[in-house]
C-alpha cells in the first residue's frame, strides 16, 4: 500500500513502533542517545584531563624537593672537595683545624670532617664529642667499600656518595669522598685523599622549606630500608602518613595506598645519589576524589536531565494528544454498541485536535443522517414488501374461492382436474400464510405446512374409499422458494397415486435423518400400479435438489430426501428466504 500525500518517507517497523506515541519517543531517543553518548564522552575526558593535570603538579613537586635535595648534596660535595684539597696541602696539624673548623663550625648542621691524606695523614674537625675519630674512620671504612660514582656536576675527577648511618646513637647524613691523583707530585708523593664528612639531619630544613604549600602534603628523605632521615610536614618519628609495614615499593615512583592512619594517599618516590636514600612525597587524594564527585556531577546531572525531559515529554505528549486520540477512538468504538459516535469538545485540546475532533463529529453526523435515511428507505420497503406479500396471499385465497366454487359447476374429469387445480393453489396460499405468520418473511415450518397440504388433499382428491394421512414429524423449516415445489410434489405425486387405485390408503412419512438431510416417502396399504413419471414431477424434484433414496416397487411409491442446509439473509429490512434448509422456529 502506497504512503499518503505528504508522508515521510521513514519506515518504521510495524510492530514495533506502531502507535504515535512509540514513534514519537522513539524520535526522542533517536535525539537523546546521542546527547548521552557526546556527555558521556566530555564527562570521561574532563575527568581524565583533570586526573592528568592533577598527577602533572603532584609529580612536579615531588621532583621539585628530589632535585632540591641532589643540589644541596653537590654543594655539600663541592665544600667537602675544597677542605679536603686545603686540608691536605697544609703541613701542620694546625692548619689543618683552621682550615676544617672553617668548613664545619662555620656551617649550620656539620658535625664533623674526617680527612685522609697520602702516607696517613689525617685531619679530624668534630663540633660533637660523640663523634670521634675512631668512629669517624671506622664509618669512612664502610663507605669505602661500597659503590662509588663520579658526579657530573663536579669537574674535578672524584668519586663519592651520599649516605646516611647511625652514628653514636642517632642517625646522620654523610658525604663521602675520595681522590686517587694520576701522577705524583712536585715532591715525588702522590696527592690522595678521602674525605668523610657528617651532617645532622636538621640541616635540611631549608631544603625541606614548604612555606605555604598545602597542609596535607608531606615530603621526607628516606633511606632503602624505610628508615626516615628527616622529614617536613610530620615529625620524622610519626609513620601514620606511611604505607602499613613500611611497604614501600621503590622500584615504582609513583603508587597509590592507604596509609597506616587510614587515608588513601598518593606516594611520589625519588631516588638521590646511588639509589640509597630517596625522596618521598606523599599527598591526600582529596584533590583526585574532587575530580571524581565532579565526573560523577557531569556523567549524571546531563543524563537525569534527559530522562526527566524524557518523563515530561511523554506526559505533556499524553495529556495534550494521546488522551484525545484515544477518545477520538473510544467513541467510534461506542458508536458499534450505544450507537453515539461523538467526541466531546474541550478547551484544553489543540487547535489541530480540536480541528480534527469537529471533522470526526461531522462525518458521524452525516453518516447518522444516511442511516437514518436508509432505515426510512428500507421500513417503506419492508412495509410495501409485506403488504405485496399480503395482496399475494389474498389473491391465492380468492382464486382458490374462485376455483371452488366453479368446480360446482362441473363433473367427472372437468371436476377432478378443477379440484387438483384448487389443491396446488391452496399449497401456494398454505406456503405464504406460513412465511408471513409472523409479520414477516419467514421460512416455512414443513411439518404444519404439509400436514394442511395433506388436509386439502383428503378433501379435495380422494374418492370414496380412499384415505391419505401423514406419518412422522420433522423440525426443519424451508424458505418458501422451497416449501412450494414441496408441496406440489406431494400434490402431483398423491394425485397420480389416488387416480392409480379405487380403495386406497396412502401415508405419506416424513423424517430428520443424521447430517441435516430430511427424506419423503409415499407408502399404499396394497398394491398399486406404479404411476408414470410426470415432467411436472422431474421438474420439481430438480429444483429441490432432491435425491430418490429407495427403489420403488408395488407399495413404496416413491421416497426422496433433501439437504437440511439452511442459508436466510437479510435483504431490505427482511429475510429473503434462500434454497436451503432451516430449523423451524419453536
Amino acid at each position: 500500500m502506497s504512503d499518503p500525500p505528504g508522508a515521510s518517507p521513514l519506515r518504521w517497523p510495524r510492530l514495533a513502533f506502531d502507535t504515535v506515541q512509540a514513534r514519537l519517543v522513539a524520535f526522542f531517543l533517536i535525539i537523546a542517545i546521542p546527547i548521552g553518548a557526546i556527555t558521556v564522552a566530555t564527562a570521561v575526558v574532563t575527568y581524565r584531563g583533570a586526573v592528568n593535570a592533577i598527577a602533572a603538579r603532584q609529580s612536579e613537586t615531588a621532583g621539585n624537593f628530589a632535585i632540591r635535595m641532589r643540589i644541596w648534596y653537590v654543594g655539600v660535595l663541592r665544600g667537602l672537595i675544597v677542605s679536603a684539597r686545603e686540608g691536605i696541602a697544609r703541613t701542620s696539624e694546625t692548619s689543618c683545624q683552621t682550615a676544617g673548623n672553617a668548613s664545619v663550625r662555620g656551617l649550620d648542621g656539620y658535625q664533623a670532617l674526617l680527612i685522609l691524606g697520602p702516607g696517613g695523614q689525617s685531619c679530624l674537625v668534630s663540633s660533637d664529642p660523640s663523634l670521634t675519630q675512631a668512629e669517624l674512620s671506622s664509618v669512612l671504612a664502610v663507605q669505602a667499600s661500597k659503590n662509588l660514582a663520579r658526579s657530573k656536576a663536579v669537574l674535578a675527577p672524584v668519586e663519592g656518595r651520599y649516605d646516611s648511618m647511625i652514628m653514636a646513637g642517632k642517625r646522620k647524613l654523610i658525604v663521602y669522598a675520595r681522590e686517587r691523583a694520576d701522577a705524583a707530585g712536585p715532591d715525588g708523593a702522590r696527592q690522595d685523599w678521602e674525605a668523610l664528612l657528617v651532617v645532622a639531619p636538621e640541616a635540611l630544613d631549608r631544603v625541606f622549606n614548604l612555606g605555604e604549600s598545602d597542609p596535607d602534603f608531606i615530603t621526607a628523605l628516606s633511606t632503602a630500608q624505610d628508615e626516615i632521615v628527616f622529614a617536613r610536614g610530620r615529625a620524622a618519628t610519626d609513620r601514620g602518613w606511611l604505607p602499613p609495614d613500611g611497604a614501600f615499593p621503590l622500584p615504582r615512583r609513583h603508587w597509590s595506598a592507604v596509609s597506616s592512619a587510614g587515608e588513601r594517599r598518593i606516594y611520589y618516590a625519588l631516588p638521590v645519589g646511588d639509589r640509597d636514600l630517596f625522596v618521598i612525597s606523599s599527598f591526600r587524594d582529596k584533590d583526585l576524589q574532587a575530580a571524581r564527585s565532579q565526573f560523577v556531577f557531569l556523567l549524571l546531572a546531563p543524563l537525569l536531565a534527559l530522562v526527566l525531559l524524557l518523563a515530561v515529554f511523554v506526559r505533556v505528549m499524553n495529556r495534550h494528544l494521546v488522551q484525545w486520540l484515544k477518545g477520538i477512538e473510544s467513541a467510534s468504538r461506542a458508536r458499534r454498541v450505544s450507537g453515539w459516535g461523538r467526541v466531546a469538545l474541550s478547551e484544553a485540546m489543540p487547535s489541530d485536535i480540536r480541528n480534527v475532533v469537529v471533522a470526526f463529529n461531522d462525518m458521524v453526523g452525516e453518516q447518522e443522517s444516511r442511516e437514518h435515511h436508509l432505515q426510512d428507505a428500507l421500513a417503506a420497503n419492508h412495509a410495501l414488501t409485506r403488504e405485496l406479500h399480503h395482496r399475494v396471499k389474498n389473491n391465492l385465497q380468492v382464486v382458490q374461492s374462485y376455483i371452488g366454487l366453479s368446480k360446482n359447476s362441473y363433473s367427472g374429469d372437468a371436476r377432478m382436474a378443477l379440484c387438483e387445480a384448487e389443491c396446488r393453489v391452496h399449497v401456494l396460499s398454505a406456503a405464504y400464510r406460513g412465511a408471513l405468520a409472523e409479520g414477516a418473511m419467514r421460512p416455512v415450518a414443513i411439518d404444519p405446512f404439509l400436514r394442511d397440504v395433506i388436509a386439502a388433499v383428503a378433501r379435495l382428491l380422494c374418492r370414496p374409499g380412499q384415505e391419505i394421512g401423514i406419518r412422522g414429524q420433522t423440525d426443519i423449516a424451508l424458505p418458501v422458494d422451497r416449501a412450494i415445489p414441496l408441496g406440489l410434489l406431494i400434490v402431483d405425486r398423491a394425485s397420480a397415486i389416488l387416480h392409480e387405485g379405487a380403495a386406497l390408503h396412502l401415508r405419506i412419512g416424513i423424517t430428520d435423518r443424521e447430517q441435516g438431510r430430511f427424506e419423503f416417502e409415499f407408502v399404499a396399504d396394497r398394491a398399486v400400479r406404479q404411476p408414470p413419471q410426470s415432467r411436472i414431477l422431474a421438474g420439481l424434484v430438480m429444483q429441490l435438489e432432491a435425491t430418490e433414496t429407495t427403489p420403488r416397487d408395488s407399495t413404496h411409491l416413491g421416497a426422496w430426501g433433501l439437504n437440511a442446509r439452511t442459508d436466510t439473509a437479510e435483504a431490505n429490512g427482511e429475510v429473503e428466504p434462500q434454497l436451503a434448509l432451516a430449523p423451524a422456529a419453536k
